[in-house]
């Protein structure tokens, strides 16, 4: 039933894509605007599907995980984009010709204290997930978030070197 579950919603993924990959290419403003977010979207989409493998859910415990999955995945995008502007302004405060000390360590201790409540996000998840995940589960959910960024980058720029990308996303996460 699980394989059934994860084959419905890559179906459902890919008719997702082909009826958007035809209105992408009548509108010129969506190639500039739209296809980072579309890659975004796709990539959480991968990311979920590969999650939800990796764990083998049960029928019960899918829409549970789904629902808090996603919630926690849009927190982490909001949490690392006010980082990530915070970030930009200290640089731009570096760029200035003598910057203050003091303007420094504000925006350094900005950044700290966001990364704080980022990590807070996280602990959050796992708490609410151990309720709901076996210990298997939960063992496995910390693997694959550790090793998906981490292999997804390294198989892309295996791609740009000409070298077909391993499998390990897969098998290592079980």
């Amino acid at each position: 039933m699980k394989k059934i579950t994860v084959g419905i919603l890559t179906g459902l993924l890919l008719i997702f894509c082909g009826v958007i990959s035809p209105l992408q290419a009548q509108d010129p403003g969506w190639q500039r605007h739209g296809m980072r977010e579309q890659r975004e979207k796709n990539l959480e989409n991968l990311r979920l599907l590969k999650l939800m493998e990796v764990l083998e859910l049960t029928d019960e415990q899918s829409p549970q995980f789904i629902s808090a999955f996603v919630d926690f995945r849009k927190e982490m995008r909001l949490a690392n984009d006010v980082i990530q502007k915070e970030t930009d302004s200290l640089a731009s405060l570096l760029q200035t010709e003598n910057p203050s000390d003091d303007a420094i360590k504000v925006s350094i201790a900005r950044i700290e204290s966001l990364k704080g409540d980022r990590l807070e996000k996280v602990r959050k998840f796992h708490g609410a997930m151990m309720t709901l995940l076996t210990p298997v589960q939960m063992g496995k959910l910390i693997v694959f978030e550790e090793r998906f960024d981490r292999e997804l980058i390294e198989n892309v720029r295996g791609f740009r070197a000409g070298h077909m990308p391993s499998d390990s996303m897969h098998e290592d996460n079980r």
